[in-house]
């Protein structure tokens, strides 16, 4: 939310604030603002997915998630989102989900969606935090072992996934607590 005081003494002081209103109004509608602001945005969401998303089971891929953070206009604004998506192993065998065809498990048919995984969490770790709605956690019914997975280097390492970073969450926190500053600056600066 955006705060403007006003204290005015005579109307020399409310003329001027009156332009400044109205100029601020016009911001509203000001292609240049709308970028600015959208700019400051992709800028706080990179830090705050820098600071964020650490020792996970996929952090190879975790300059690549930043870079995928975009920005949709609509008609009232515009939105932030990530929908980076990596190749997944489409078929498992599970002999602990014996109520699924055969044991055997499809997962991720359209790939595995990292930005849903980095913000909501995964597994065993995740489930601990789960975001209500966000997708099912530990599909696979792992015990607190967790799982093995191979790196893109023929590592093989044992998991029990990871705890979601949030990035958009604090990302919204940070830009409320921005956008005053924000506006001056950009009024400062072009208006």
């Amino acid at each position: 939310m955006l705060k403007i005081k006003a204290n005015v003494q005579g109307l020399k002081e409310l003329q001027s604030h009156i332009d400044f209103v109205n100029k601020m109004l016009k911001m509203k509608s000001d292609k240049n603002f709308q970028k600015f602001i959208q700019n400051k945005v992709l800028e706080t969401v990179k830090k705050v997915a820098e600071e964020r998303i650490n020792n996970t089971t996929n952090d190879e891929y975790k300059e690549e998630y930043i870079l995928r953070n975009q920005i949709r206009e609509e008609s009232d604004g515009f939105v932030l989102f990530n929908n980076f998506t990596i190749p997944a192993v489409l078929s498992t065998k599970n002999t602990k989900n014996q109520d699924r065809d055969l044991g055997y498990v499809r997962n991720y048919d359209n790939g595995f969606n990292l930005a849903l995984a980095f913000e909501y969490g995964v597994g065993i770790i995740g489930q601990n935090n789960p975001v209500n709605g966000a997708w099912d956690y530990n599909i696979n019914n792992y015990d607190e072992n967790g799982w093995y997975y191979k790196t893109p280097s023929g590592e093989v390492i044992q998991t029990q996934g990871y705890q979601g970073a949030e990035v958009y969450r604090y990302t919204a926190i940070e830009v409320k607590e921005s956008l005053n500053d924000w506006v001056t600056e950009y009024y400062k600066k072009e208006v």
